[in-house]
């Protein structure tokens, strides 16, 4: 199964240097080619859904300006499928109940800790976690956050963290 993946995978990576390309065309198939294989909130397929191709005056201006686009668009799509190869030459393929079951950890995980935090504390959280930072940086300022809870909010997370990953083992066959 993996090899027909990266197969698929390859087949639309030479599609961006075909000479009849369709942009539209390739991004939609991509799109839910990434979907299948890696589930529908994967970054991958969330990327390629977010790139954008449109004619505007700033790239009319430049006389190569279509093409220069439309080249950056294709080094962005093969980035992103070559990146999904090599993934799945690393780890394989994940089964849909695998990425459906880390999804959902990762929710109730997320929903605990927020539940036992005041909503100061989860918007500042949210807030650096969007801020784009680097991640040793986004990974510093988090733990000066988490270190100004309570000890009895710490006890808190970490016992509901441990209850539910507890659940979700006792719950698999």
């Amino acid at each position: 199964m993996t090899e027909q993946a990266i197969d698929l995978l390859q087949k639309q990576a030479a599609l961006l240097d075909a000479k009849e390309f369709d942009l539209r065309i390739w991004k939609k198939q991509t799109y839910l080619l990434l979907q299948r294989i890696f589930g529908g909130q994967d970054p991958k397929a969330v990327e390629i859904d977010k790139m954008e191709y449109e004619f505007n005056s700033w790239s009319l201006r430049d006389a190569s300006g279509n093409q220069s686009y439309e080249s950056g668009f294709k080094r962005t799509g093969k980035a992103i499928l070559e990146l999904a190869i090599t993934e799945l030459q690393t780890f394989g393929m994940s089964t849909p109940e695998k990425i459906d079951e880390h999804a959902t950890l990762a929710t109730q995980i997320l929903s605990l800790v927020f539940d036992e935090m005041k909503g100061s504390e989860v918007k500042s959280i949210r807030e650096l976690l969007r801020s784009g930072l680097g991640t040793e940086e986004t990974l510093r300022r988090l733990r000066e956050q988490l270190e100004t809870l309570d000890s009895d909010t710490m006890t808190e997370l970490l016992a509901g963290i441990l209850m539910l990953s507890e659940n979700i083992e006792s719950s698999q066959p």
